[in-house]
């Protein structure tokens, strides 16, 4: 048999659990993008007090918290499940899998301290210091921008597995 009738006999990969991965990962980027490129230069621009922009903070937080880490948890799993089916290129999704799941540790890490600070203001009621709080939220915004990387990242790993399965 020669090697183009093998070829056009053979079924292609199924790639559907990697191409949710993938899909999964990139939203959940995007998702997390959006709070640091629009809600927080809304925060910024339309906010008059440091205690409303705190407590606007913590809103939004709190809907990420409830939301997104499902959503790294689904695209991990899918990742997990690609590297358990993939004989050549399981490396990939493993990879694709752990970068994605980096930002839990890359959160407890680099971002609690900022993260308790703005909890502290706001429990603490009455916040005059309009200049610290925005400091506090911009810096939490370029983490929370260069976190949601890692998600991207992963997507683009898993999409080069896909390529290569293809």
């Amino acid at each position: 048999m020669s090697p183009r009738t093998k070829h056009v006999n053979s079924e292609p990969p199924k790639l559907g659990v990697q191409k949710a991965a993938v899909l999964a990962g990139g939203f959940l980027s995007g998702a997390m993008m959006n709070i640091a490129m629009i809600s927080v230069p809304v925060f910024m621009d339309t906010n008059k007090t440091a205690t409303h922009m705190v407590a606007q903070w913590s809103r939004t937080y709190d809907y990420g918290h409830i939301i997104l880490p499902g959503i790294c948890i689904g695209a991990c799993g899918l990742y997990v499940f690609s590297a358990l089916r993939s004989q050549k290129n399981w490396r990939r999704y493993a990879i694709a899998g752990l970068t994605t799941l980096s930002l839990v540790p890359f959160t407890w890490i680099v971002m609690t301290p900022t993260n308790n600070t703005l909890f502290a203001l706001e429990a603490g009621g009455n916040v005059s210091d309009m200049e610290l709080v925005q400091g506090l939220i911009v810096r939490w915004s370029l983490m929370h921008a260069v976190r949601s990387l890692l998600p991207l990242i992963g997507s683009i790993v898993g999409f080069s597995g896909i390529m290569l399965d293809s």
